[in-house]
């Protein structure tokens, strides 16, 4: 009997097998991963369970509550959940959260492995922002001059408004230079102090400020002034004889611009006209005057000291 002739396997077919097997062995490796992700994602003690929030005034803490959740809902890839306590997002959770009507400075921790503290403070309206004087259209500032909410059609005077010229007010922008903001509200609080109530400011882009009075005139401005220094400049003024009759309705601007320079454009009103009364010879022309007969200049205050006027100049 003749031995069977021995087979052998072509070196081809071999590699095919070891590429089988070893393609198995990866898939079932992968498989067995995904399965211990999956079922391990999703331990009790490594879910984020509890949403703890704290902060602000008015918003409601549910409100944000419910932001937080929706974030911690569903899976990355269908696999890990997305409130898996170690890849948690916690920069989109706090992204959404700030996105909440007058939020800022969110602060987002993870405490005792399962719970989420949510810490965060409220913008506080201080002013209004508007295009022009409607009462339409206009922004929330907070203490620093940053816009952070559209303000609903508001009447009377309980917020300061503020017009930006060449600037339309908008959401989320700093309005106007911190330190021009500080000052226009310094200046208003020491005007009240003094019994001169501002109702308006329109701010340029030059560092000038012109601030409307309740009950009628200007006064023109610059924040590049200590606000102390300018309002003292005023006071000096309206202390002095050739001044103290000004109140608010019977000027038309006083210019605190140029320290202890001050000019005073007062109006007096005809029944068909109105002109302006007196003045020093200067270079600025009044801001309104007649077409058919030409207005006088401002009267123009010279302050040496801070007790008194002592020279007022007037044009011939």
């Amino acid at each position: 009997m003749k031995p069977r002739p021995y087979k052998t396997v072509s070196p081809s077919t071999v590699l095919l097998m070891r590429q089988i097997i070893t393609g198995v062995m990866i898939a079932a490796f992968f498989g067995m991963l995904i399965i211990s992700v999956w079922y391990g994602t999703r331990v009790d003690s490594f879910t984020i369970n509890k949403v703890s929030v704290s902060g602000g005034e008015t918003i409601p803490h549910s409100e944000v509550e419910n932001v937080v959740k929706t974030k911690l809902g569903g899976s990355y890839m269908k696999i890990v959940p997305r409130a898996f306590a170690f890849t948690y997002p916690q920069n989109e959770i706090e992204q959404a959260v700030r996105e909440v009507g007058r939020i800022k400075n969110v602060s987002i921790v993870r405490s005792g492995g399962t719970e989420l503290v949510v810490e965060f403070d409220e913008y506080v309206p201080h002013a209004l922002w508007c295009k022009d004087n409607q009462s339409e259209g206009c922004y929330f500032i907070d203490d620093a001059g940053y816009s952070f909410s559209p303000a609903p059609t508001l009447v009377g005077g309980s917020f300061l408004r503020f017009i930006s010229i060449g600037k339309d007010p908008a959401d989320h922008i700093q309005a106007f230079p911190e330190e021009h903001y500080r000052t226009i509200h310094d200046l208003t609080r020491l005007f009240a102090e003094a019994k001169w109530f501002v109702s308006k400011a329109e701010v340029d882009a030059a560092g000038d400020a012109f601030l409307t009075i309740v009950d009628g005139g200007e006064f023109k401005v610059s924040l590049k002034q200590p606000a102390a220094e300018t309002v003292s400049n005023l006071l000096t003024v309206l202390g002095s004889e050739n001044f103290a009759h000004i109140k608010p309705g019977n000027f038309e601007y006083v210019d605190l611009r140029f320290g202890s320079k001050v000019f005073v454009n007062e109006v007096t009103i005809d029944n068909s006209a109105t002109s302006t009364d007196g003045g020093a010879d200067i270079s600025t022309e009044p801001d309104s005057m007649l077409a058919s007969e030409p207005a006088t200049e401002p009267e123009v205050a010279q302050i040496q000291n801070t007790e008194e006027a002592t020279t007022t100049e007037e044009s011939e």
